[in-house]
């Protein structure tokens, strides 16, 4: 089971981050009740917030392609696929919480969907120390 926080870092925000995504993953691993409000802070001020039922029915759209069993229970939506295995996604304010149990084609399937509706979004596995954006920041050089 891999469990992933997505966040939309805020375009203004994006060069900033480029290069410093492990310091942005030791953030939000960083655990106490007084860090957490730090930690919240912060990641209101570089992400985008995740809008509730228009992100969900982007997410929906985009993921219905892929999985073909579809259900929600309680927070989570459940996608299911015969091979693959499971994905429950769950919106909170300023992440979208991903769990995955099954093949990790799984997670690029995930990616992929994402990276297709905004360039914007970066990923935090937390328990295996491993981050990265979706779709990786173009820099030009001049």
């Amino acid at each position: 089971m891999r469990k992933y926080s997505i966040f939309n870092i805020k375009k203004q925000y994006q060069s900033f981050v480029f290069g410093r995504e492990r310091l942005l993953l030791e953030m939000v691993s960083s655990k106490g009740q007084a860090l957490e409000s730090s930690v919240s802070k912060q990641l209101s001020f570089i992400c985008e917030p995740i809008e509730g039922s228009l992100e969900q029915s982007v997410i929906y759209e985009h993921l219905k392609k892929s999985f073909p069993n579809i259900k929600r229970e309680d927070d989570y939506f459940i996608f299911e696929h015969q091979f693959k295995g499971g994905l429950k996604l769950k919106l909170c304010t300023y992440h979208i919480e991903a769990i995955c149990e099954g093949s990790r084609m799984l997670d690029l399937d995930l990616f992929h969907s994402l990276s297709q509706m905004n360039d914007s979004f970066i990923a935090f596995n937390k328990e295996e120390a491993e981050c990265g954006w979706l779709k990786p920041v173009k820099h030009a050089s001049y």
